[in-house]
């Protein structure tokens, strides 16, 4: 029971990946280049004359092959953490899933196009920068992993820790 279990967490973690790795890159195809806007005044997709070389906010600026390098790095980590812990809490797979899948849709762009697509324009924040959905899954599986860490993985190691204690005993 436990082995079918872990398949399954693998299996929606992977499945979660490559749903977020299809929608950027689908996003990103559909929207880059084009002048749309979604709601007035609020959010538009805005032509982006040029790859976005370096990170939030422009940082790291130009250092494209820096990002690749860490971003691959960052994301063997991740993994080798995430088979270490066996967490098999649905707020965690979730947060990892978007995590690695943002970071992978971005990593495509930087591999392939020497920068990151940047598309999405909040017209009531100007000075806010433009950004993608990897980008955003990204921000949102950090704020989750953020909430899982605060909320949850004390009481869901206490549990592991019970349902352990409770198969040596059997």
């Amino acid at each position: 029971m436990e082995k079918n279990l872990n398949i399954k967490i693998i299996l929606l973690k992977v499945c979660l990946i490559l749903s977020v790795i299809v929608i950027d890159l689908i996003t990103k195809i559909i929207f880059y280049g084009k002048d749309i806007t979604i709601f007035a005044s609020l959010i538009s997709f805005r032509n982006a004359h040029r790859l976005n070389t370096g990170g939030a906010w422009g940082i790291f600026s130009q250092g494209t092959i820096m990002l690749i390098c860490f971003t691959i790095i960052f994301l063997i980590g991740i993994v080798f953490f995430d088979f270490r812990l066996k967490i098999k809490h649905k707020l965690y797979s979730i947060s990892f899933a978007f995590i690695v899948g943002g970071a992978i849709g971005n990593l495509i762009d930087r591999i392939f196009l020497g920068g990151v697509r940047d598309f999405i324009f909040f017209e009531f924040a100007p000075n806010f920068p433009t950004f993608n959905f990897a980008d955003s899954f990204l921000t949102i599986g950090l704020i989750l992993m953020f909430i899982y860490v605060i909320f949850c993985y004390k009481a869901n190691e206490k549990e592991n820790k019970e349902n352990k204690d409770e198969r040596i005993d059997s």
